[in-house]
């Protein structure tokens, strides 16, 4: 907060507001080093203050990446609502056309908290000028990106013949441009929607190919996630249960690292294994998650209990799950949890056959688990 105040001084009195050895410049110094050195921001908090001092006149052009830079490590620490803070001050000061690289990045990230948050409409306003920047700049590849979000919150509503359209228009746009990047995170979530469908191998498969071409290791932690819960839902889940455990030792975001101990949870009890379902659940504070995990774990937990054949506690936390659905507008998850409730003691899932593509996708995440484990 210091820091993104001395920024609007500095932007309006011009260098002299950041000098070094000024009083503003010692207070951002001062509350830098009362902070957490293990984490990365404290020194991208010194950048934005070097990046302030070292421009006469006052200019973005070097501030603006480490601002965007210091919201993606917020984003890591799961927080969202600080992290937007500092996407809107890019938003606000970013020139739409000659700085159109970090306005374009800085509204598909807001956008992203927002969805997280649970503020489907909201994201969907921040996708939409988002495309419009970036079509303006010519930017095909972050139209292509912002078309992606769309589909996220369709999906997340409930909407999945929109969010199957909107993938595939981009599958093969993204194809036919070469963009592997664009392409990559629409089989993700396009795969994403084959599961919802109940089609899991398909899935799988889907899930591997976007994997292969991912950009960046935190997108290949997702997909990993995306591919052990399809192998859970196939009834493989000593290979679901390898893939939570490579996510729970190496994911670089803290909600990855959620989502595979909340999977973790889940495999115990469908395994009947109450002692270590208690263990992952003593490791999850739903409260300190966004809304949307937050209700999931409630459906993870209600099915979990019933598995365990504690119908009482799963009726309770399938109802928490409706609640939250229903307050947040996650139809989806709406349909999912109410499901849940209606439904019979759920049975253990069993493996049935798979095609030999599955299988060997199968064997690489064994691969996986054993480098992963091995370096610990």
């Amino acid at each position: 907060l210091v820091t993104l105040r001395l920024l609007d001084r500095w932007l309006e009195e011009g260098p002299s507001a950041a000098a070094s050895g000024g009083w503003a410049a010692r207070a951002v110094e001062g509350a830098i080093d009362q902070m957490d050195e293990g984490s990365p921001i404290p020194s991208i908090l010194r950048s934005v203050l070097a990046a302030m001092q070292e421009a006469h006149p006052a200019d973005l052009h070097g501030v603006l990446p480490r601002l965007l830079a210091y919201g993606q490590a917020l984003e890591y620490d799961a927080k969202w609502t600080l992290a937007m803070d500092v996407y809107e001050t890019v938003i606000a000061h970013a020139h739409p056309t000659d700085e159109s690289d970090a306005a374009i990045s800085a509204h598909l990230r807001k956008a992203f908290c927002l969805r997280t948050l649970g503020s489907f409409a909201d994201a969907l306003a921040v996708y939409a000028t988002a495309e419009a920047v970036a079509s303006r700049a010519g930017d095909m590849l972050n139209v292509l990106r912002a078309r992606i979000g769309d589909a996220k919150v369709a999906i997340a509503r409930g909407n999945l013949p929109r969010a199957e359209a909107v993938l595939d228009e981009t599958i093969s746009q993204a194809s036919q441009l070469g963009i592997h990047t664009i392409r990559a995170l629409a089989l993700q979530d396009r795969a994403m929607v084959a599961g919802l469908r109940g089609r899991h191998d398909i899935a799988v498969e889907l899930a591997y190919q976007a994997m292969r071409e991912a950009p960046s290791p935190v997108n290949r932690d997702r997909i990993l996630s995306d591919i052990g819960t399809a192998f859970q839902r196939l009834g493989l889940r000593s290979v679901a249960r390898d893939a939570f455990l490579v996510l729970s030792a190496t994911a670089q975001e803290q909600y990855m690292r959620w989502v595979a101990t909340l999977s973790l949870m889940g495999i115990a009890a469908e395994d009947g294994s109450e002692p270590l379902f208690e263990q992952y659940r003593a490791q999850l504070r739903p409260t300190e998650m966004p809304p949307q995990l937050e209700t999931e774990y409630y459906i993870y937990l209600g099915r979990a209990y019933r598995h365990l054949e504690r119908e009482d506690l799963g009726q309770i936390a399938l109802a928490k799950a409706v609640q939250l659905a229903e307050h947040y507008g996650f139809f989806a998850l709406l349909f999912e949890a109410e499901d849940e409730l209606r439904s019979a003691m759920p049975l253990r899932q069993t493996a049935g056959e798979v095609s030999p593509e599955v299988s060997e996708i199968a064997s690489e995440v064994r691969q996986m688990r054993d480098a992963a484990l091995a370096d610990i």
